[in-house]
Order: C-alpha cells, then sequence, then structure tokens
C-alpha cells in the first residue's frame, strides 16, 4: 500500500495521511481490545469476536498458573478460539520468533486451558468494561444457548479448533509465506495474520486499514466446511471420544457413563458430550453435570436457576466440596471441572460420586441438604 493516502472531506477539501507506526506495541494492542471490529476479517463467517481477556496467561501443565502471556484471546460465534499475537514492524521478532511463539501458545492451551479460567476470564473482563457479563454474552450469541456455547469452546479447544492470528502494522514477506504454508498445511487449525496499517494527520486524524493475509485458495478449499452432519448417538460420542483421548480416556467416561445412569440421572447427547439430568422437584430438567472430552463439568451457571441452588450459599457449599475433591476453581457461577487424570485416582472418583448422589438428592427436593 502507499505511504499516503487523501480522504475528500464533504466540503471537497483534501487531507493528506502518511503511513505512520503506532506509538508502541502497549496501545497498539489496547486499540484492538477496544475496537475487536478491526479484527472481523478473521472472526469467522459472521464477523464478530467476543473478548475474553488481553494478557491471558497460557499453562503449560494441568492446574499450572501459566508459563506465557498471550497478547488477547478472543473467541468467536461458533466458539472458535481466537489467538492474537501483536507486534510492530520494527520489532525484529515478527519474523520468524513470533511463529514459535504462537505454536506454543496453541498447543499448550490446547491441551491445559481449563474451561472454567477462560468463562472466569470473561467474567472479569466484562465486568472491568463496566459491562453485566451474562447481558453482554447473550447480546453476543443471540438466540443461542449459552451453555452450549462454553461446552462448544471446550469442544473447539480441545479437537485443537482454533485460530492463530499474527497483527502488524506490516506484515513482513517471510512471516506472510509461512503463515500461507502453515495455514495450507494446518487442520483443522487456522492460521492468518492480519496487516492493520495505519496512516494520520498532522492534526491527529488517524485511518486504519486491516488487510487479511494467509486465506489463500488452496488453504480455503482444505478447510471447506463440510455440510451439517446428524449429532449421532452417545455411543458415537464415545467412539470418537477414544480416537481422540485413546482407551484410558474412554474407559473412565463409559465408568462415569454407566454409575450415572445406575444412579437414575437421565443422560443425552450435545454437542460436546452427554447431558447428565435430574428431574428437580419443579418437575423441569436440570443439568448439573456434563460428561466431556478432558473433563467432568459441574454446571453452576445452571444450576442457579433451579431449587436450592439459586442461592448463592448452596452453591457455595458445592463449590466447596467440589474444591476437596480437586477443584480449582473459586466461581459460584462457573463450569468447575474435574479433568480425567484426577478422577483416575480412587479417592477423588469416591468423592465426586457422593457430590454427584448430594446435588440429585438437592434438586429432587429442592432442599439443600448436604449443601447447607
Amino acid at each position: 500500500m502507499s505511504s499516503t493516502v487523501f480522504i475528500i472531506g464533504p466540503d471537497n477539501a483534501l487531507s493528506k495521511l502518511n503511513r505512520t507506526p503506532y506509538d508502541s506495541e502497549d496501545l497498539f494492542q489496547r486499540l484492538l481490545g477496544d475496537h475487536p471490529v478491526l479484527l472481523e476479517q478473521v472472526a469467522g463467517p459472521e464477523g464478530q469476536l467476543l473478548l475474553v481477556q488481553r494478557e491471558a496467561p497460557v499453562p503449560e501443565a494441568l492446574e499450572s498458573s501459566g508459563r506465557w502471556s498471550l497478547d488477547h484471546l478472543f473467541l468467536d460465534r461458533s466458539g472458535v478460539p481466537v489467538l492474537i499475537e501483536v507486534k510492530r514492524a520494527t520489532d525484529t521478532r515478527i519474523r520468524r520468533e513470533v511463529v514459535a511463539q504462537m505454536l506454543d501458545y496453541a498447543a499448550n492451551g490446547v491441551a491445559y486451558w481449563p474451561i472454567e479460567q477462560i468463562v472466569s476470564a470473561r467474567r472479569a473482563t466484562a465486568e472491568l468494561s463496566g459491562e453485566d457479563p451474562d447481558a453482554s454474552l447473550a447480546a453476543f450469541l443471540g438466540d443461542a444457548d449459552p451453555e452450549e456455547y462454553w461446552r462448544q469452546v471446550e469442544s473447539n479447544l480441545r479437537s485443537g479448533r482454533v485460530r492463530m492470528v499474527f497483527v502488524a502494522d506490516q506484515i513482513p514477506k517471510e512471516l506472510r509465506r509461512i503463515v500461507e504454508f502453515l495455514n495450507e498445511q494446518m487442520r483443522p487449525a487456522e492460521v492468518l495474520a492480519l496487516e492493520v496499517e495505519q496512516h494520520a494527520t498532522p492534526e491527529g486524524l488517524r485511518m486504519l486499514t486491516p488487510r487479511l493475509v494467509g486465506k489463500t485458495e488452496r488453504a480455503e478449499g482444505a478447510k471447506a466446511v463440510q455440510p451439517s452432519s446428524p449429532m449421532g448417538t452417545i455411543d458415537d460420542w464415545f467412539e470418537e471420544l477414544e480416537a481422540k483421548r485413546g482407551a484410558a480416556a474412554h474407559s473412565l467416561a463409559r465408568r462415569a457413563y454407566a454409575w450415572f445412569q445406575a444412579e437414575g440421572f437421565q443422560m443425552g447427547r450435545t454437542k460436546a458430550g452427554v447431558s447428565v439430568g435430574v428431574t428437580t422437584t419443579a418437575g423441569r430438567i436440570a443439568y448439573p453435570f456434563f460428561i466431556a472430552e478432558p473433563s467432568i463439568w459441574t454446571d453452576l451457571y445452571h444450576l442457579k436457576t433451579h431449587l436450592p441452588f439459586e442461592e448463592e450459599a448452596p452453591r457455595r457449599a458445592l463449590l466447596s466440596a467440589l474444591q476437596h475433591a480437586g477443584v480449582k476453581s473459586d466461581n459460584s457461577q462457573g463450569y468447575p471441572n474435574l479433568f480425567w487424570e484426577k478422577l483416575a485416582e480412587e479417592v477423588v472418583w469416591a468423592k465426586f460420586l457422593d457430590i454427584a448422589l448430594a446435588v440429585k438428592r438437592a434438586l429432587e427436593t429442592g432442599e439443600p441438604g448436604a449443601f447447607s
């Protein structure tokens, strides 16, 4: 693009804008966080992104606090995590080092990011900006169900369906070729680059021009979306789990499924796994647990719509019991989960079974019982 552009105003006056570097990487990052519309070309078919967190910690192992810091973590309307790394053209790391950095983030995030951490970070970001977390999520999702959306986010993560995006004011040719090559080869992950040039007048008028890199025809053909297929049966999901996670995870998930079924829970299929339901004292179906790809979730966000968990105290008591079983979350409206590695420990498994039965009794009676 030319180093100079011109704007003609309604009065036919001409303004000259010269290509101008961003004052700092921090200001560049902040600009993208404040105006995610600048990223709409990497936001998927619906062109919208939800900011989860700026400087998002990326763990290198289960239950670690985070070794790295990703510039931005967004989600698109399909629940695909969008990893953004921002560099100015003057930063020499933009040529090769940034690629290895991003691959580190993606590889470890896919394996170790707890969905609960992502949900909590998104809520904290919304509150920090003065928004109501539930209302802003509902506005973003439209008619989609928030609980199913978060299950889809985790399903995308565990299957490696993420979008890695390098953002710079100028994308050097070395990075451009790497991005195009990776995007053509990787599946289901995507690798893209977005050039956001800045032009400005001496008076402070600025023009930003985003331009997408990496969506070659070859890459588009390789990643072409196939027609939607039926969700399949619960047995289909277990077969998919074994193919992705191996025999050990399959055996643990089957064990949990058999136990829930034997205890009278109602089992159903979702996009992300198997739902575990209970008929409540009001005659409604509550879904306190989900068997998903890396873990069993307890859905506190959903439980807050059912007695006795409409009150904060029983949810807090339930969360405390889960923490004693190994859950790290402290969000009483979140999605605390126990990974299969943890549930393989017999002591943890026994604690979880006691908790699950107590939740079932509480929902069936409307009384907090063990969660008083």
